[in-house]
């Protein structure tokens, strides 16, 4: 199965235990992760903040593997506005992708629970149903 991570996901797994990390760790273990130079960028520019200076390195690390293991692609041109512009390219990157899965810890910003073929999961419901 492809997964996409939003960011806020790969943020909390290098803050937190628990689930975020729990999720990453099945997404890049028993499936298919799918990334874009945007999102790739955005880990990296978001994990540099000075709020999240304790865990740049933890940050740094994470996105360096899952550019090792994920496919990348471009993110796919799509007419679906979002609440929030910024998750336009996780939805275009799952599209692109084949994704099946999107896994965000702001599903509000995804009104609907699917996306064509991409389903829209919470970190607790992807590792409820594939963990």
């Amino acid at each position: 199965m492809r997964v996409v991570l939003d960011c806020n996901v790969v943020i909390a797994a290098a803050r937190t235990d628990g689930l975020c990390p729990a999720a990453l760790l099945t997404a890049v273990r028993h499936h298919q992760v799918v990334l874009s130079e945007p999102i790739t960028r955005e880990y990296r520019t978001v994990g540099a903040r000075p709020k999240h200076r304790a865990y740049h390195a933890t940050m740094q690390a994470i996105t360096d593997l899952l550019e090792k293991v994920a496919i990348a692609v471009e993110p796919a041109k799509h007419s679906i506005t979002l609440e929030d512009s910024d998750d336009e390219v996780y939805l275009g990157t799952a599209l692109a992708g084949d994704a099946e899965i999107l896994i965000t810890g702001n599903v509000r910003h995804f009104p609907f629970p699917r996306y064509g073929a991409v389903q829209i999961l919470t970190p607790s419901e992807f590792q409820a149903r594939y963990g």
